[in-house]
């Protein structure tokens, strides 16, 4: 399905409410992470699972805005289509697209220091747990939420180019602190999360967005395993 004929049935205002039930929600993931933390020594394990609360909670909001307000069935509503047009070659572009962004880090000479991120991944469980969040929960949460539910608004107001931009650009700098605001590497963030809304545009479909960031996150998660020594305890 083109931009074109893609016609969403909620507003900005949906948007909106979705926007005011995150405080609440980062709350409740707070509050989760401090009572996980009483119990799991792995910091890693307690930002994943305090995460995936985040999402769980942030997408429970969603699905009420989406079903109770405009009376859609949520995963439809969403795009989240199976299969789609070159499941294979989305599949391969993650991998691709994590390469060609690394390159382009050195030649924007982009800084290489430690990110939030690293001091995570002290321990195998942390690893394994943040390895699982980043290619399964994290990635389709943010295609349904940024390329599904609100690409198609700003798309439709914009054009495909002006939305494409829009949508990426909260999404780069929601993952700010995450690179320490380091403006290049938040410049492709912002690129990678535009070929992600193109993916979903020319499929149609938000299951093939979240297969192609989940392989880049798993990319770039592999080569910061095999950079250096993440992993500091048996």
């Amino acid at each position: 399905m083109t931009a074109s004929q893609e016609s969403p049935l909620w507003t900005y205002e949906d948007l909106g409410l979705l926007l005011g039930a995150a405080l609440p929600c980062l709350v409740i993931s707070a509050l989760s992470a401090k009572l996980l933390g009483l119990l799991v020594p792995q910091k890693g394990v307690v930002a994943a699972l305090s995460q995936v609360i985040l999402y769980a909670a942030l997408l429970g909001c969603l699905r009420l805005i989406l079903s109770w307000r405009r009376g859609l069935p949520f995963w439809d509503a969403l795009h989240w289509r199976a299969p789609w047009p070159g499941m294979l070659l989305t599949g391969l572009l993650g991998p691709m697209l994590a390469l060609t962004v690394g390159l382009l880090a050195l030649l924007l000479g982009a800084r290489k220091e430690a990110v939030a991120m690293d001091a995570l991944l002290g321990d195998r469980w942390s690893v394994l747990a943040i390895g699982m969040a980043a290619s399964t929960a994290g990635p389709v949460f943010e295609e349904l939420v940024f390329r599904g539910f609100a690409q198609p608004l700003l798309v439709r107001s914009l054009g495909l180019a002006g939305g494409l931009l829009a949508t990426a650009l909260p999404f780069s700098l929601l993952h700010g602190p995450q690179y320490n605001w380091n403006w290049q590497r938040l410049l492709l963030l912002t690129l990678a999360s535009a070929v992600f809304g193109l993916v979903r545009q020319q499929t149609g479909s938000t299951a093939a967005s979240s297969l192609t960031h989940a392989a880049y996150n798993l990319t770039f998660l592999a080569g910061m395993i095999f950079q250096g020594d993440l992993i500091k305890k048996p």
